[in-house]
């Protein structure tokens, strides 16, 4: 994940709700947004990655921390997030 992403587009799965969606640059959306959009309701505070508590993880995990969705953006065209 990143916070500036250098894609166009990217598919979103939110693996425990079964969920893909269609992430786009141009919509400048967060990881947490597109998550509301898709209608889920992920757990957050701050929405700057201060608080930790939007804090995710891959399918198998995403090495000893997770991302902060209210933060992060796609990086890779195809993405998996444990929500």
């Amino acid at each position: 994940m990143s916070t500036t992403p250098d894609i166009e587009d990217a598919l979103v799965t939110f693996t425990l709700s079964r969920k893909t969606v269609r992430w786009h640059a141009t919509s400048n959306l967060s990881i947490l947004e597109l998550a509301e959009q898709a209608g889920l309701k992920p757990d957050y505070g701050c929405r700057s990655a201060m608080c930790g508590t939007c804090e995710v993880y891959g399918p198998e995990g995403d090495g000893p921390q997770g991302i902060f969705i209210c933060r992060s953006k796609p990086a890779t065209r195809e993405v998996e997030i444990e929500l």
